[in-house]
């Protein structure tokens, strides 16, 4: 181990090149906040031709580009934490510099305490929190009651945020037994009755029945680490993929879809990917962003990490795939069968500038 004084804290590196900060903290900072937001927002991911399929070489020096860009981010999100450990932007920031990290090591666990440990942020504490829920569910053995301690705290910090839904739906799959599972889904149900894993409890609802309606989504993106939330693209046309790497049919149609986000994007058009890939232990993860590395696809991608029993795309009814979904500029639900319909549809939402009464 390696102590090395950098800044306001002690950062160690614990071989592998992980960098995590120490206990130790020290007043002061070398830069202001405003200093390093500078520079953090002028470090851009790379961007490929997307007309152009990129030659292996051209794709590991963009994959080179892409892990060089993402390391300087993260340096710059942990050096705001130690400047400015209340900033307004750093719970966004740290949840994406997390989402980035493999949430089973113990070095994360330990800098998310550090994190932690000199904020007064409430917002922030959940975002760490979150991450540590999540992987001590993942952790929780088999056969044995899933350890709620840091679940029930994440949901005290943030009782209304829809991700304890999928933290409540992760412990109901490992649950020990019947009485355990119905008393969860139970908990889950009530907490969060609107969530798409109370209504899947309850069967999958009608997706049709829906247009019109708030289509409410949260989640990680498994690529970048950032947050993608459907209230942060309010005012945007969003296209929802379901689909899979291991699905021929959409592995064919993206191409296409690809055309549809260079020509739309910028016309205030985002996609995403709502993926049925395998578990993680099975490879589908890494699959997953193999996949969307190698074919330069740049919509953020929601691994649901349960293959055809993923509790988000069970919620509505998804038996086959590719299957897409459309909504509004007002974050309402325009289309649930828009496969093959885009080129129209969305120059027809484009043109309105309020909301729409949607279409099947």
């Amino acid at each position: 181990m390696i102590r090395v004084a950098k800044g306001p804290w002690v950062v160690m590196m614990l071989g592998a090149g992980a960098w995590i900060a120490s206990a130790t903290w020290a007043s002061g900072a070398d830069r202001t906040a405003e200093q390093i937001l500078k520079e953090l927002d002028a470090v851009k991911a790379p961007a490929l031709d997307a007309a152009k399929k990129p030659s292996q070489a051209a794709l590991r020096r963009y994959q080179a580009r892409q892990r060089e860009a993402f390391s300087k981010r993260d340096e710059l999100i942990l050096e705001l934490s130690k400047a400015a450990p209340n900033h307004e932007r750093l719970p966004e920031l740290m949840a994406e510099r997390w989402g980035r990290k493999d949430d089973r090591s113990r070095a994360l666990f330990r800098e998310i305490d550090d994190v932690l440990a000199h904020t007064k942020d409430p917002k922030l504490k959940a975002e760490g929190t979150f991450i540590k829920a999540r992987a001590r569910l993942r952790e929780a053995r088999s056969g044995r009651a899933p350890d709620l301690t840091l679940v029930d705290e994440f949901l005290k910090l943030a009782p209304k945020d829809p991700r304890g839904a999928t933290l409540l739906a992760a412990a109901i799959d490992r649950a020990p037994n019947a009485k355990a599972k119905a008393a969860l889904e139970q908990r889950l149900t009530k907490e969060f009755p609107d969530s798409p894993y109370a209504v899947n409890l309850q069967g999958p609802r009608e997706p049709q029945s829906w247009i019109g309606k708030p289509f409410d989504l949260a989640f990680t993106d498994a690529v970048s680490g950032s947050p993608v939330s459907m209230k942060g693209l309010k005012g945007k046309v969003v296209v929802v993929d379901f689909w899979a790497t291991w699905c021929g049919p959409c592995v064919a149609e993206m191409p296409k879809m690809k055309q549809l986000y260079a020509k739309y994007h910028d016309q205030g058009v985002e996609f995403i990917g709502v993926s049925l890939d395998q578990p993680r232990e099975q490879g589908g993860l890494e699959s997953l962003i193999k996949f969307v590395q190698e074919n330069d696809i740049r919509w953020p991608q929601y691994y649901q990490g349960n293959f055809w029993r993923s509790a988000f795309s069970s919620s509505w009814g998804i038996n086959s795939i590719p299957r897409v979904f459309v909504v509004d500029q007002e974050g309402k639900l325009y289309s649930v069968n828009a496969r093959g319909k885009l080129d129209t549809m969305i120059p027809e939402l484009l043109k309105k500038k309020g909301g729409s009464p949607g279409r099947v």
